[in-house]
């Protein structure tokens, strides 16, 4: 491929390699003798942060992957993978050493690339594992890494769309659907530049125009999950309003699927009472408040009634 190679077996002959003469790109394998590529990658970061990092593994266990991506990892090859992949991470890591060397034109189109690479990458992890709560866990993992609480906020939207979804009758059939939709309706966040979902003020028209594309972002990820297509309907859904003023389909009433619109009262409750970088958390009774108020425009006007006595029953349950 054109790249100037030098081999070290060991994480400590590693370093001294990189120490002697520092590389553009340093490609680790998680399982070497001594200290593991993990571990390698963080002293890389400390030591040479203009070192581009890509990790490969024939584990599949997300939570190394997760950990890796912590310390600024470029790409992550889950083993085996053909020469193709190789060049895209290596190429990847080319810029990324660039932008970090101060070539500022590469830095916006890197972020962007880097973005777009994150998703494909959970993807692919979620994909390799055994079971679908485990495919859950990786992707709650990488996107706790991008964005605080998010997996806090997953498991109460969670918690509440079961909640609400059980006092409507619905069936069992839809309930497991919509608790990995829940779960996972931020996961096109992955695709978010940070500035935007940190923002501590109001975002302007070009920032609301990208954070708009997060749900069909989601269901373009969990649609290449075998089992999630459902729960990807669902997602993809969950910022359609009542009235046919939400997005991205401007759907309206009942052709925005069930699921989603459970899922927009409980995420909409749980946004609402808990704080965010634009504002403080509302008191619970005003958030219902709110939802009742914006029910038949923004919300099913039956899962807005839903939810008032939803909260009455555990408010009851707490104090007896």
């Amino acid at each position: 491929m054109g790249f100037s190679v030098r081999e070290a077996d060991t994480a400590r002959r590693a370093l001294h390699e990189l120490s002697r003469q520092p590389s553009d790109i340093a490609l680790c394998d998680v399982n070497m003798p001594g200290e593991d590529g993990v571990l390698l990658a963080s002293r890389i970061r400390e030591r040479h942060p203009q070192t581009a990092i890509v990790m490969a593994t024939s584990g599949r266990e997300v939570d190394t992957a997760v950990s890796s991506l912590q310390n600024d990892v470029v790409d992550y090859l889950l083993k085996p993978f053909d020469g193709a992949r190789l060049r895209e991470a290596l190429l990847l890591g080319v810029d990324w050493h660039n932008a970090s060397t101060g070539a500022h034109q590469f830095q916006q189109a890197l972020e962007d690339r880097l973005r777009t690479r994150r998703t494909t990458v959970a993807a692919t992890l979620a994909a390799a594992q055994e079971s679908a709560a485990n495919a859950v866990h990786g992707l709650l993992s990488m996107l706790e890494l991008h964005l605080a609480d998010s997996r806090g906020h997953a498991t109460r939207v969670a918690a509440l769309s079961l909640a609400l979804a059980d006092e409507l009758g619905i069936s069992d059939g839809l309930l497991l659907d919509l608790e990995r939709a829940a779960l996972l309706h931020d996961i096109g966040k992955l695709d978010m530049p940070s500035g935007i979902l940190t923002k501590p003020a109001p975002l302007n028209d070009d920032e609301w125009t990208v954070m708009r594309t997060h749900p069909q972002v989601g269901y373009d990820l969990l649609t290449r999950l075998s089992g999630f297509a459902p729960a990807g309907e669902i997602v993809v859904a969950h910022h359609e309003a009542f009235d046919g003023s939400g997005y991205p389909n401007r759907l309206k009433g009942e052709e925005i699927p069930l699921g989603a619109r459970i899922l927009t009262v409980a995420d909409s409750y749980d946004s609402m009472t808990h704080p965010h970088t634009q504002r403080p958390a509302m008191f619970p009774a005003l958030a219902v408040s709110e939802i009742e108020r914006c029910r038949g425009t923004q919300f099913d006007p039956d899962v807005a009634v839903a939810l008032g006595r939803v909260l009455t029953e555990a408010a009851s349950r707490r104090v007896h």
